[in-house]
């Protein structure tokens, strides 16, 4: 049996789902309420198959492998049930160091059929709600990155974006650029492909140019979108210049929506301590 630390997801449904059409049985627990402070929001999930692997956390890591255990004896009895650990809980050997207490739904009786809804929604870029231990959680589409640009910088934002659970997606004029990125797997397109792409509320458009010759276009579609959350690469000079070039474009109110120069401001100077910047402030829009 597998009780290693676990491999973080937020999203966990697709492993319980790999799992299950391996033949296996599989719990999804989820975290239902949190009584004082938690680590953890209600609603974060781990996914455990009857083998040990699983995914997903659910307290700081104090107790994960204490509920892989408890989640493969409720698999052997079929036993759906919630059970509250920390403060408040029966069992006086697990305790949580923030003092909570949380209570965890353990649900073994989810059918595939349900589970492979949420996730071809979710695929499709489409809410999806599931009932679990009385509890409905909701999962919206991830978070898609559109990033449009070349250089070192592309290569460390995707990669930042992929651990953070988006969906990234590039373009770039560059071959060279493309290849890297293909090359680590990434969807990398070429430049005019960008027409095609769509945006919804939970993308960011990213721009990473140094020559801004391409950017007017990108950024007007953006502008107009819902995406939530736009940024540009550049100085303030540069950001000046772009905002007047899109006022020729009819697009007067473009810097309300066009984050530049982008990102927190870390003193970054490196590609990846850019890219740390950029993600940064994505994940601090997304969250507000």
């Amino acid at each position: 049996m597998i009780v290693a630390a676990p491999d973080y997801r937020d999203f966990v449904l697709q492993h319980w789902l790999d799992w299950r059409r391996e033949g296996k049985r599989c719990a999804l627990l989820t975290l239902v309420v949190a009584h004082g402070g938690s680590p953890r929001p209600v609603g974060s999930q781990v996914a455990v198959c009857e083998d040990g692997r699983h995914v997903g956390l659910i307290s700081g890591g104090c107790i994960e492998k204490a509920l892989v255990l408890d989640a493969i004896a409720a698999i052997e009895r079929e036993e759906n049930h919630v059970e509250r650990y920390g403060d408040g809980s029966r069992f006086v050997d697990l305790r949580l160091p923030c003092g909570s207490g949380i209570d965890i739904a353990f649900d073994v009786g989810l059918g595939v059929a349900t589970v492979e809804a949420v996730v071809a929604a979710r695929a499709a870029r489409r809410e999806a709600v599931l009932e679990t231990g009385g509890f409905l959680r909701v999962y919206p589409p991830a978070p898609r990155l559109i990033a449009v640009g070349q250089g070192p910088i592309m290569t460390s934002t995707l990669q930042f974006a992929a651990a953070l659970e988006m969906e990234p997606v590039a373009y770039s004029p560059d071959p060279d650029t493309l290849e890297v990125l293909r090359g680590l797997g990434f969807t990398a397109l070429a430049l005019e492909a960008f027409g095609a792409t769509t945006f919804d509320r939970h993308t960011a458009v990213l721009t990473l140019f140094h020559d801004h010759d391409h950017e007017a276009d990108i950024l007007a579609r953006a502008v107009t979108s819902e995406a939530f959350y736009i940024g540009a690469l550049g100085s303030r000079r540069a950001q000046a210049a772009r905002l007047e070039r899109l006022a020729l474009m009819g697009l007067d109110d473009a810097g309300a929506r066009i984050n530049g120069p982008v990102g927190l401001d870390i003193g970054a100077r490196t590609p990846p301590e850019i890219a740390l910047s950029a993600l940064a402030e994505i994940v601090q829009c997304y969250r507000q």
